[in-house]
């Protein structure tokens, strides 16, 4: 009985390739834990005019920490009328310490920080950190 042998297993005096170089090594899997915090405002305090027709927020979220700018997500509570307003999904200035928000009435008509204060409107936010 013989015993084959493949062509890497005879040896020849003709030069043999280099061997292929191996590939990288595939990166690892990285698991980043997101830091996401969340809070309200004071019920009808901390409102501002805005020219005259609608009414802003500077909403202070520092007490999260966060160490970047992280993506907000905003909605408006309240005793009553908040169904009427527009712009409380709208972030402005954003940074990681806080957000302003700018609140108007979706028919046009005037409003003030008096409204704010006596239908008990604050905002709710939650913010999701870019680690």
């Amino acid at each position: 009985m013989s015993i084959k042998q493949s062509p890497a297993d005879t040896a020849t005096d003709e030069p043999q390739p280099e061997p292929e170089t191996p590939p990288p090594p595939t990166p690892s899997t990285v698991h980043v834990t997101q830091r996401i915090a969340s809070g309200h405002t004071a019920p009808g305090q901390g409102w501002d005019n805005y020219y005259g027709t609608g009414i802003c927020i500077d909403v202070d979220t520092s007490s999260a920490r966060f160490s970047g700018t992280p993506v907000y997500t905003a909605s408006i509570g309240g005793l009553a009328h908040h169904w009427l307003l527009s712009g409380m999904n709208a972030i402005y200035d954003s940074s990681p310490t806080g957000f302003r928000l700018y609140l108007r009435r979706s028919d046009g008509t005037h409003l003030e920080p008096a409204d704010a204060q006596l239908n008990g409107w604050y905002v709710n936010w939650i913010g999701i950190d870019q680690p």
